[in-house]
This record gives structure tokens, C-alpha cells and sequence, in this order.
């Protein structure tokens, strides 16, 4: 089966253009949607994929049968993600046998809201535990709805998660299979364009990764220093989630200081402690924004902001968590995509970065761009690999 664009386009008016791609996309969108729990670790995995693409393929090249390679390089994933809840379980477990002081000091802030509330609306103690107790009833009549979406969102969580694992593998192992069937599907003379595509594909996908572990690395040290230097318990903890969580794009580092900030002001006796956690990371996100993103990813994405937020928001209607937190990359994926056909070039012109007219800036490729800076040789054997 070939897909020859030019003779589908002959003959089409443009209003029934218009109509097939929308209703294309609404279709489509349908679809993703009522299959998220199946679409979701497809793409995590195709994602990953990528990114182990290269690792699986030094393997290969030093003689390692495709199926151990394969099975290696998911065994690094799940050594590192074992690794991560390890790592959380213990601060946990730590936190919780703080639990007695936290309790006392949470009493304490409670009388005080109490008392703040009677003199400001004249609502006595007795009547304010009656509204809590009241609240109290009607959540524990809905706990059991509660607990049962908790349960099966838990069974969707593991079964996703070995749909995942089998995915990657499979990936991984027909990797090669896979991108022959695409070339099977387009005409010999786009066969070029979709080998650049294929490739830029990979790259933007490999540097986004790992420029996203070292962003996290650096902004983990630079919380934890912070949330030290003002005195507040569990800093290594508080400081390597809220990192974590910045993988969902401008709003991950504000959730991530919420917990640390509320942490702060149930266990320490001024209200300056709070306040000095809120600065700290502001401060670090302006440096992470302004300093540290631009100098380890540079240029490579060149996603505009504000098809970032769009995307952001977009992802998580359609995926949920998982769309927020793959929203750049698919971004970033997509701009390759169209900027490989020259029909949809101006859609790719339009989620990229304005250009720069700052030379000096035009030239920035990011902290990867720089140290991975290959040879010819070492670029054909990748993508040969492909």
C-alpha cells in the first residue's frame, strides 16, 4: 500500500479539505480518549523507546544478541525506577515518625483558626467542630466510592504499567521491522524526508530526556540546599520531589512547593519559615527558567511558550497526567514532522521559537548539543541504527 499526497489532493475542493481534517482530528481525539488507559503506556514506552534506541544499539554493535540488549535496557529503566520509589519510601517513613510533633503543632494551628475565626464572625468553638463533623459524615458516606475509584485506579496504575514494560520491549526489538513498515507505506521519493524525520525525531526526543534529568538533578541540589539553609526538616526529600515534579511544565514547580510550604508552617513557629520557602523557590525557578533550561537544552525544542501552555493544557484534557507531562516532546516531535513536508512547514513555523535575531543565541545547542557534538561517521552509524 502507497500513500501518494499529490494524487489525493488533485482534485478535492477546499471546503471538503477543511471538513476531512477536522472531522479526521475529532475522530481521532475520540478515539484517544476513551483509549487512554491502552494509548497511554503505548506512547510512554514509544517515548522510551527512543530514547534507549541508542544504548540498545552500542549493545548490538559489540555483539550482545538483540533480545539481552533489549531485555538490559529495560532492565535499566526498571532499575532506575525502583530505585526513585526506594528512595521516596524512605523519606516517608522518615517523615512519619515525625508524625507526633506534626500532629501537636497541626492541634496547635487549629485552636488558633479557631479563635481567629470567632473573634473576626463571632462563630463559637462548639458550632465550628459541628460544621467539621458534619463534613466529616458526609465524606465518610462517600469514602466508599472514594476507596473504590482509589482501588481501581491502583489495578490501572500496575496493568498499565506491564502493558508498558511488554511495549518497550517489543519497540526496542522490532525496532527496525517498525521503521521498514513505514517505509513501505510512503512513495519512494519521500523516502529521504522521512529518514531526516525519523531522525530528528530520535534526537529531539534523546535530548529533551536528557536534558530533563540533568534540569532535575540541578534544580533537586539547589531545593535541597535551600530548604537546608532555612532549617526546614527533610529537606532531601521536599527538595528531590518538587525537582521531580517539573517535568510537567510550569506548573510541576509549584505543586512541588506546596508540600514543603504548608511542612513549614505546621512545624515551625514563625511565619517567616514559610514565606523564606516560598522565595527560595522562586528564586530557583527564575533561575531555572532564565539560566539553567537555556544553557542545557539551548535551542533544540524551539517551542514557543505559548504553544507550550496550549499543548500543556490540550495534553491534559486528552491524556491526563501523562499528556501534561509529555506535552513538550510531543511538541517538539510534531515541529519535525511538519517541518518535514513543505504543506505543513508553516505549522511548524508557528509552534517554534520567534527567530532570534541575537546571532549568538541562534548558535546556543544546549549543554547535550555541545558534549555529544558527533563526528560524520558517528552520525550515519545512528542513523543507520534507525
Amino acid at each position: 500500500m502507497k500513500v501518494n499526497f499529490k494524487q489525493l489532493e488533485q482534485g478535492i475542493p477546499g471546503y471538503m479539505k477543511y471538513f476531512f481534517i477536522l472531522a479526521s482530528l475529532t475522530l481521532t481525539v475520540y478515539i484517544i480518549i476513551i483509549s487512554r488507559s491502552i494509548f497511554n503506556p503505548l506512547l510512554a514506552a514509544l517515548i522510551m523507546g527512543l530514547l534507549l534506541t541508542p544504548l540498545a544499539s552500542r549493545m548490538e554493535r559489540l555483539r550482545i544478541p538483540r533480545a539481552l540488549s533489549t531485555t538490559l535496557a529495560i532492565l535499566l529503566v526498571f532499575i532506575v525506577l525502583t530505585g526513585i520509589s526506594w528512595f521516596f519510601s524512605g523519606q516517608i517513613a522518615n517523615i512519619a515518625s515525625d508524625l507526633d510533633t506534626i500532629e501537636a503543632k497541626t492541634a496547635e494551628l487549629i485552636n488558633s483558626a479557631k479563635g481567629f475565626i470567632e473573634s473576626q464572625f463571632g462563630l463559637q468553638p462548639t458550632e465550628q467542630t459541628d460544621y467539621l463533623m458534619n463534613g466529616m459524615t458526609n465524606f465518610l458516606k462517600n469514602s466508599s466510592s472514594f476507596f473504590g475509584s482509589t482501588i481501581s485506579a491502583t489495578a490501572g496504575f500496575f496493568s498499565g504499567f506491564l502493558l508498558f514494560l511488554i511495549a518497550l520491549f517489543f519497540f526496542l526489538y522490532y525496532r527496525t521491522f517498525l521503521v521498514t513498515f513505514l517505509f513501505k507505506i510512503f512513495e519512494p521519493q519521500n523516502h529521504e524526508r522521512l529518514k531526516t524525520s525519523l531522525t530528528g525525531i530520535r534526537k529531539v526526543v534523546k535530548d529533551y530526556i536528557l536534558g530533563l534529568f540533568l534540569v532535575i538533578f540541578i534544580i533537586a541540589v539547589l531545593n535541597t540546599i535551600g530548604l537546608m539553609a532555612l532549617g526546614i526538616e527533610h529537606a532531601i526529600f521536599f527538595g528531590v520531589l518538587a525537582a521531580i515534579l517539573t517535568i510537567i511544565p510550569y506548573i510541576g514547580i509549584f505543586i512541588g512547593s506546596i508540600l514543603p510550604i504548608i511542612f513549614a508552617l505546621v512545624t515551625k513557629d514563625s511565619l517567616w519559615y514559610p514565606l523564606g520557602v516560598l522565595l527560595v523557590f522562586w528564586f530557583i525557578q527564575t533561575l531555572e527558567g532564565n539560566f539553567i533550561t537555556p544553557n542545557i537544552m539551548g535551542n533544540q525544542l524551539s517551542i514557543n511558550p505559548f504553544a507550550s501552555i496550549l499543548g500543556l493544557f490540550i495534553g491534559g484534557m486528552i491524556l491526563g497526567t501523562l499528556g501534561m507531562i509529555f506535552a513538550i516532546p510531543l511538541l517538539a516531535i510534531f515541529k519535525v514532522i511538519f517541518d518535514g513536508s513543505e504543506s505543513t512547514k508553516p505549522l511548524g513555523y508557528l509552534i517554534g521559537s520567534p527567530p532570534d535575531e541575537h546571532p549568538k543565541h541562534r548558535k546556543n545547542k544546549g549543554f547535550f548539543g555541545r558534549l555529544f557534538n558527533k563526528s560524520k561517521s558517528e552520525e550515519v552509524e545512528e542513523e543507520q541504527a534507525v
